[in-house]
């Protein structure tokens, strides 16, 4: 089939995507905000908020936030609330896609085809909703306050313009014309699976007391170790390896409309995963090395010293104090006798 007639025919369900992308991102929205709100009430309430939010802050530097917007710690757990939030979403959208890439396209069946197509279209459906809102909090920040703080333009950048524009741009002309595609499902079902995993376990790890339990401070070094792994992996080898195949297949079949998509998209996501994988590298280099060093250790051992030696001086003076008091008696036996021979 020519490629113009090809089109024509899909701008039908092109326009039936679209309508459902719209319809799920208004929805996918008001959810991920009204969990956000629960979650800052149970966040409020923990003991480890006061580990977390140092943590937090310090992320929140990275992505382009002044440390005038990061010094209130409601927007630090606005933005640790909604990191978390987005992260159950893209597990849950990574489940949908299981079926397919784990068994195949054809293997997965009809029921496994419908889930990717609903978990690719609700993927699409958060990055829309995610654009709209960072767009209007970095540029229309007055206007649109209820949304929460001016987000900074850095933020935009590697968010909106290098990792959203991807998902808008590709992964619809994706599944209406290559749905079958085996780089496809690899690279969906990896790159959510280890972005919900991974800023999950690094929430969890901002709650870690890495200062007094030799544990936790363990717990925090393998999730770095975790991390970094597999951010190198998915964000690495994978990705290179399955968008190269992608557009090996587009370069065959002569379609050049999709290979300069996706060379795009494939410039712009590689320039957000070497960010990732600084970021991971950095830690892992700051971290694993580390030794545990305990908060107020020397001044607990001075203190356990200084009560050592007044107890090791009563316990000697206690050996002698039979001497003590019978000399003490002579004394006063002696003063008795002079006092009684001057009367």
């Amino acid at each position: 089939m020519p490629m113009p007639a090809m089109f024509a025919g899909m701008l039908p369900q092109t326009k039936m995507v679209l309508v459902a992308i719209a319809t799920l991102a208004a929805v996918t929205g008001c959810f991920i905000e009204l969990l956000k709100r629960q979650l800052i009430s149970w966040v409020d309430k923990q003991p480890w908020r006061s580990r977390m939010i140092p943590l937090q802050r310090g992320m929140m530097h990275n992505f382009g936030y002044s440390e005038s917007a990061t010094s209130d710690e409601k927007v630090v757990v606005d933005c640790y609330c909604f990191l978390i939030a987005i992260c159950s979403h893209h597990l849950v959208v990574s489940l949908a896609l299981t079926p397919v890439a784990v068994l195949g396209w054809d293997s997965a069946g009809s029921a496994g085809q419908f889930l990717f197509y609903a978990g690719a279209v609700s993927d699409v459906a958060y990055s829309a909703y995610d654009s709209v809102q960072t767009t209007l909090r970095t540029f229309l920040p007055v206007s649109f306050k209820c949304l929460g703080v001016q987000l900074p333009t850095k933020y935009f950048i590697v968010i909106v313009c290098l990792h959203h524009t991807l998902s808008m741009l590709l992964t619809v002309p994706m599944i209406l014309y290559y749905p079958a595609m085996r780089a496809l499902h690899v690279l969906m079902w990896s790159m959510l699976s280890a972005a919900g995993v991974g800023y999950l376990l690094g929430c969890y790890k901002f709650t870690l007391d890495t200062q007094d339990s030799r544990h936790e401070f363990l717990q925090y070094k393998a999730i770095v170790l975790v991390q970094f792994l597999m951010i190198w992996l998915v964000r690495g080898y994978v990705w290179l390896g399955q968008a190269t195949s992608a557009m090996m297949v587009f370069y065959r079949l002569g379609d050049t409309s999709f290979l300069f998509l996706g060379s795009a998209g494939f410039v712009l996501m590689t320039l957000f995963n070497v960010l990732m994988v600084i970021d991971s590298t950095t830690a892992a280099v700051k971290w694993l090395p580390m030794q545990m060093h305990k908060r107020g250790q020397d001044t607990k051992l001075a203190c356990h010293e200084t009560q050592k030696l007044p107890l090791r001086e009563s316990v000697s003076e206690r050996k002698d104090l039979p001497a003590m008091v019978h000399a003490a008696g002579l004394r006063r036996v002696h003063g008795a006798r002079v006092a009684f021979a001057t009367q």
